[in-house]
């Protein structure tokens, strides 16, 4: 199963974990993984490539994060929430697709 944990600030979305394999196929072949890391890289360049702003980002395995940087204007982390609201929602229509294979989480940063 993939969690993904979303990291709040006063409600506000600032980062996320995803973590896990959705085990629907073989290594290299699961249609599920490769939706989700479409998904959370690209709102990782959406962040980092696009809007310019400065985040902590671990890619590796079966476990990717990232999460604003303390100094980030509340003007930024409303920009970012748009990007992160996005991959939530695309996640969540991942999971309705395949029932069972994410989990989601919130946690106060």
């Amino acid at each position: 199963m993939i969690t993904v944990t979303v990291l709040r600030e006063a409600e506000n979305p600032v980062g996320f974990s995803v973590t896990g394999h959705a085990n629907r196929g073989e290594y290299g072949e699961d249609l599920v993984c490769a939706a989700v890391s479409a998904v959370v890289q690209t709102a990782i360049l959406g962040i980092v490539e696009v809007l310019n702003l400065n985040a902590g980002v671990s890619v590796q395995e079966g476990d990717t994060s990232c999460i604003l940087d303390r100094d980030t204007s509340p003007e930024e982390i409303e920009k970012a929430a748009v990007v992160l609201n996005t991959m939530l929602a695309g996640l969540r229509s991942i999971q309705a697709a395949y029932p069972g294979t994410l989990k989601f989480r919130s946690k106060e940063v």
